[in-house]
């Protein structure tokens, strides 16, 4: 592989304007009905799920030696399993945001005949409400006994990201370069308002966690080389090449050869590129690894959101949409923190994990209209150009916005006051805001 054939995966994600979509990978945790994690192992565990949602679907397993690890469709839709056996939808690239809600609703629905069958239940939070991570069995995948070892050594919550946090990525198009960092550097300047408007992991381990997000705050805490906001990519001159160069000085973690995990810890793509046996797939695998707010995959990826209900899925899916696919409301949105310096934004992103909506944007850039995330909130919202039938999914997240509080600090109140400290309430609550969801593509 040359050096010059490093661009070739970024830019297989371009596509004209006429064709762009989106897309949405949902991730949830399998639990009893009081919020206990469902092992992996066993008929009764999330294996025997999987083996189960195969039989009912005919999709083609997803396989490493004699375990399962997923299911895919012909079509390109499935269903995957992540290191502490939480569950995830990825949805095909969808042309609308009706067909976006029809997959999910699908997807969901499944969900539902398993449940009718199993005494367990799938919650929509960002974090496992019951238990921390030393108390869910790790799935039996060969790469994860090298990523274990190497996030504990990277940052003290490396393993809670694992194990027992769950969130929402959506996947968007982009036409060339130009256009693919602009939108990569806004998305990195919203990371705080997205974090804060879609926070839902207040409650964790049995207990309130002091934040809106906690899942947002274990990332802050993970692995500052591969994670978080990055400078280099927010610049107004970031391009391509400040990306394969960021990516390049990262530590590889692993890599295939002859159908075996190698371990590649310690070597930097670059110095395996100048060793003379990188291939294009040890670059798309080491591409994988970085986990950034946003990413190229080789489409965008947001991944600045916990885990919610179908229908806040759907409500972030149409805000995407709404800005980063016109260009004049993407022009607006980068202006909403443009001038912010970065030691402001990665404080208000730190904020934005704590307080949610509530958390205050920094002194220098307030005014009579603005203050807290929840104002830049509105005015983010107020920017979405949708059509009626894509409009319409705006609408729990302009209830959330009316209320003044992300879900994460409508849950933690709710913890401290009315559910008295009820585990139980908590997983009503992220259960029945999912069943609800099922009418989202009606």
């Amino acid at each position: 592989m040359k050096q010059a054939n490093l661009r070739n995966f970024l830019e297989r994600g371009h596509r004209p304007r006429t064709d762009w979509k989106l897309g949405v990978e949902y991730e949830q945790f399998v639990t009893d009905p009081d919020g206990y994690p469902i092992p992996y192992l066993g008929a009764d565990g999330v294996q025997g799920i999987l083996h189960d949602l195969v039989k009912r679907t005919g999709w083609k397993p997803i396989l490493e030696g004699e375990y399962i690890f997923g299911l895919r469709a012909a079509d390109g839709r499935a269903i995957t399993i992540e290191p502490g056996a939480q569950i995830e939808f990825g949805s095909t690239p969808c042309s609308s945001l009706e067909q976006v809600a029809a997959e999910i609703s699908g997807y969901v629905a499944l969900l539902d005949e398993i449940k009718q069958q199993r005494d367990i239940q799938f919650l929509a939070v960002g974090a496992q409400p019951r238990v921390g991570p030393e108390q869910i069995q790790r799935i039996p995948k060969t790469r994860y006994d090298i990523l274990e070892p190497y996030l504990q050594s990277t940052g003290d919550l490396g393993v809670w990201m694992m194990k027992a946090t769950c969130g929402v990525q959506i996947n968007f198009d982009h036409s060339d370069e130009a256009d693919a960092m602009h939108k990569m550097r806004t998305m990195f300047r919203l990371s705080p308002l997205l974090s804060a408007m879609f926070a839902n992991s207040s409650i964790c381990a049995g207990q309130n966690s002091g934040f809106a997000s906690w899942r947002g705050h274990v990332w802050s805490r993970t692995d500052p080389a591969r994670c978080g906001l990055v400078p280099s990519l927010m610049s107004a001159e970031s391009s391509f090449q400040d990306y394969i160069d960021w990516a390049l000085d990262m530590s590889m973690l692993f890599l295939y050869r002859d159908g075996k995990c190698v371990d590649m810890r310690g070597t930097t793509f670059r110095q395996h590129l100048q060793r003379g046996d990188a291939t294009e797939a040890d670059w798309e695998l080491h591409l994988s690894t970085p986990f950034p707010e946003v990413r190229f995959r080789p489409q965008l990826e947001l991944r600045c959101t916990d885990s919610l209900c179908p229908p806040m899925t759907l409500a972030l899916a149409a805000l995407i949409k709404g800005v980063f696919y016109q260009q004049d409301a993407l022009q607006q949105a980068w202006e909403l923190c443009a001038d912010w310096s970065f030691d402001e934004l990665q404080q208000t992103w730190l904020d934005a994990h704590r307080h949610g909506l509530a958390a205050v944007i920094p002194e220098a850039h307030q005014n009579s209209q603005r203050r807290r995330l929840l104002d830049l909130a509105r005015e983010l919202v107020d920017l979405c150009v949708l059509m009626p039938s894509d409009a319409k999914y705006l609408a729990p997240l302009m209830d959330l916005l009316e209320d003044g509080r992300s879900e994460g600090e409508f849950a933690a109140d709710l913890f401290a006051g009315e559910w008295n400290g009820s585990m139980q309430k908590l997983a009503e609550f992220a259960r029945c805001s999912e069943i609800d969801a099922t009418a989202a593509g009606n």
